[in-house]
């Protein structure tokens, strides 16, 4: 029976070698791999978040390194849960946040959140193209050409079947 075990491991042993060769991988990269010990921690200057208990709440903070982030919310009427526990309704909310760019221009962004969506504010955010353009003024001297012949301009040049 022993000799049956055995053989049967050494079956399965193996069956698990893959019946292709392992492949052979190039050497590792000579750059080092990015320290992530390197990175220094940001301070919080700051930092308030007050919830009253009526589904009101209010919360800001600031960073040393410049960034500062505030948000308000108060809920719309009907907000609250239904039969099953699940929240309905909806809130207002408003807020902002700014930080300093990589090029050492500051921005800052404030927003609206309501029944009509998300809706930001900033100058760094992309402007719609017009959509709809003034119709250029044409010359009232100018003159439709006419076709020569009393013709169109273009006429195709072959006749179709059907006629």
């Amino acid at each position: 029976m022993k000799a049956f075990i055995i053989a049967a491991l050494a079956l399965v042993a193996a069956a698990d070698r893959p019946a292709y060769p392992t492949p052979a991988y190039g050497p590792r990269p000579a750059y080092p791999a990015p320290a992530h010990g390197s990175y220094k921690p940001i301070a919080i200057l700051e930092e308030e978040s007050v919830h009253p208990g009526d589904g009101t709440y209010n919360f800001h903070f600031s960073t040393e390194n410049g960034i500062y982030r505030s948000e308000n919310g108060v809920p719309l009427p009907g907000y609250g849960k239904n039969a099953y526990g699940q929240p309905e309704g909806s809130y207002r909310q408003e807020g902002s946040w700014s930080y300093t760019d990589g090029y050492g221009n500051p921005v800052k962004v404030t927003f609206v959140a309501d029944e009509n969506g998300y809706q930001p504010s900033s100058d760094i955010l992309p402007t719609p193209v017009p959509t709809e353009y003034p119709t250029p003024e044409v010359d009232p001297a100018y003159v439709e050409p006419q076709p020569s012949y009393g013709k169109p301009a273009y006429q195709p040049a072959y006749k179709p079947a059907y006629n």
